[in-house]
């Protein structure tokens, strides 16, 4: 029996590409539109970069994580991004 905690895995797919399109999910931002959004884009890079970061050193620390342990580190990983909403700042409409 599965743990209700664990995120289901999409059909088509695997723990591991879970939590790659996690990952990338995190770093794809839309550019700025503007100079003066650039600042707030750049910001926003950071913060998501370093979740991707933690979220690979949880899972390197761990020798013995299995699939279940990615599914949830994904999880975290898309809720923890999603608190850096790419909304402060406006895009660039043609590469978007």
């Amino acid at each position: 029996m599965s743990n209700p905690a664990t995120p289901p895995v999409p059909p088509a797919s695997t723990p591991c590409r879970t939590f790659l399109r996690a990952v990338a999910d995190a770093l794809t931002l839309p550019p700025p539109a503007t100079d003066r959004d650039e600042v707030t884009y750049l910001r926003l890079s950071r913060e998501r970069a370093r979740l991707v970061i933690f979220a690979c050193r949880r899972l390197l620390d761990d020798r013995e994580a299995g699939d279940s342990e990615l599914l949830v580190i994904a999880g975290s990983l898309r809720g923890q991004a999603a608190d850096y909403p790419a909304d402060g700042y406006d895009h660039n409409p043609l590469t978007f």
